[in-house]
């Protein structure tokens, strides 16, 4: 899916605010500047779109820092080999492992990261950019729908996020008049 969606996903899924906050949310008073005080809110947010943001982000940078705008073509292979390591559970693993122990605290939002290679399996098709989730053991990949071809697979993924955060809402107001 888009990066866009990865990140808004693992802010659902994975921080206080969202869901892993269940009834009670990211404390404090839910109506009152929830958004900026939740830290777990904007972390999941941004291990959400890390994995992109460290491979094809470091291409579209130094396009548009040389003044070529976004362009999909002249990828070069090292951005490839980031896409692989980033988009690998070998490589989620070890980077999981090592945030962890350095700061316990981000256990639930580096979740995002795996959450964001688990939806990319099946939202991409064949070709360069299916995820190559036992990379460096093997090139394997699902041959799922290609999300930017598919409409159905984009939109209903946008869909499915606001109906999870439909959720949060419920949960959170079923809480105060309980």
């Amino acid at each position: 899916m888009d990066t866009l969606f990865h990140g808004v996903l693992g802010a659902t899924l994975c921080s206080r605010t969202g869901l892993a906050g269940g009834r009670r949310g990211p404390g404090g008073d839910f109506k009152r500047r929830w958004l900026f005080s939740d830290w777990t809110l904007w972390a999941a947010f941004f291990f959400g779109i890390f994995p992109d943001l460290a491979s094809l982000g470091i291409h579209f940078m130094m396009d548009a820092f040389a003044g070529n705008g976004v362009r999909w073509h002249g990828i070069p292979d090292f951005v490839f080999f980031l896409y692989d390591v980033t988009h690998s559970l070998l490589g989620i693993a070890v980077c999981y492992g090592l945030l962890v122990a350095w700061k316990r605290a981000l256990w639930l939002p580096a979740l995002a990261w795996p959450i964001h290679v688990l939806t990319d399996v099946p939202t991409h098709g064949t070709g360069r950019f299916i995820t190559p989730i036992l990379w460096p053991f093997s090139d394997w990949g699902f041959a799922g729908w290609s999300w930017w071809l598919e409409p159905q697979v984009f939109y209903g993924g946008w869909v499915l996020v606001g109906v999870l955060w439909l959720v949060v809402v419920v949960l959170r107001f079923s809480r105060r008049k309980a």
